[in-house]
């Protein structure tokens, strides 16, 4: 009977055993639990405030970009106000030389009226002269008046990107008239394929813009100095898109760098003054304002080919 008592004790004891150790068990998984949730927490936490330090980083560098688009803006107008200023000083010279030998020819044919000595080869000389000076002049005026016109309506539109209906052909010889004292430097020559009366509903500035930054890369990185080259942009509407093609047959690029041509400074010419941020920028407006693409197809000794898609708006 003893015995029986015995054996019982043991086995609750043993059992007691047991439930203690499970007890331990328990509570050591308990403490691993909250141990775990805690730095579970704590690494939420960190989260948060990671996610919270990237918002901030991602909202300046956006604001950045933005500085720096406006930067460049304000470079490529004033490059731009250089160029037609320099243009304009033509037609306007030869204009007021013109002018100028028109009030000659007046003054020496009062002077010979005066002393009646004028004759009637005197008068035909006086006409045929004035006649052709008076044609130079206004021919210079009326080519100044379209470069003054040109430079106005594109530099309104680099600074107030508003939508518009606008002839795109039209637009972008105004745009590649601009370049006329940058191409001059140089023997590059703008092929310009575009059907006539192409009219879009888009922001012509923004347009102006890419158009102004590719042709600036053709300019400094497609061909050296004083080598004679081409660049052949062509445009071409399909539905609510508008196709630009710009291509040169210059120098080309690696796959390193055509790999890379997109980011933000990266440049070939540091030691010219290059920011490495017209592409940048030209890919940022054909992305984010146009929601398009845009890529590009080169190789070392064979040119580069730019390949844009614009989505515009239907015509009203």
């Amino acid at each position: 009977m003893v015995s029986g008592t015995d054996n019982r004790i043991e086995a609750l004891e043993q059992q007691l055993k047991l439930f203690k150790e499970s007890s331990r068990q328990s509570n050591l998984v308990r403490k691993r639990y909250q141990d775990a949730l805690s730095i579970l927490k704590q690494k939420d936490l960190e989260l948060k405030k990671s996610k919270q330090l990237i918002e901030k980083d991602l909202k300046m560098l956006k604001a950045m970009q933005q500085q720096l688009i406006e930067k460049e803006k304000f470079a490529a107008l004033g490059s731009l106000v250089a160029g037609v200023a320099h243009e304009v000083n033509t037609p306007i010279g030869v204009a007021m030389t013109s002018i100028s030998a028109c009030n000659e020819e007046v003054r020496q044919l009062k002077k010979l009226y005066e002393e009646e000595e004028l004759s009637e080869s005197d008068m035909d000389t006086f006409f045929e002269t004035v006649h052709e000076s008076m044609y130079l002049a206004k021919s210079g005026l009326d080519q100044a008046a379209r470069l003054i016109s040109s430079f106005k309506m594109i530099s309104v539109d680099q600074n107030f990107d508003d939508i518009r209906q606008f002839d795109v052909c039209e637009y972008l010889r105004d745009i590649i008239r601009t370049f006329k004292n940058q191409l001059k430097k140089t023997k590059i020559q703008v092929d310009l394929d575009c059907p006539q009366q192409l009219i879009v509903k888009t922001y012509p500035g923004s347009l102006s813009q890419i158009l102004n930054n590719l042709l600036s890369n053709v300019i400094n990185h497609a061909y050296k100095p004083q080598e004679p080259g081409v660049v052949h942009i062509k445009i071409e509407q399909q539905g609510n898109l508008l196709n630009l093609l710009v291509e040169d047959y210059g120098k080309g690029m690696d796959a390193a760098l055509k790999d890379t041509i997109f980011q933000p400074f990266i440049t070939t010419a540091r030691d010219r003054g290059g920011s490495g941020l017209g592409l940048n920028i030209v890919y940022n407006l054909v992305a984010q304002r146009f929601g398009g693409e845009i890529e590009v197809q080169s190789k070392p000794g064979e040119g580069s080919r730019f390949n844009i898609s614009l989505v515009v708006e239907a015509l009203e």
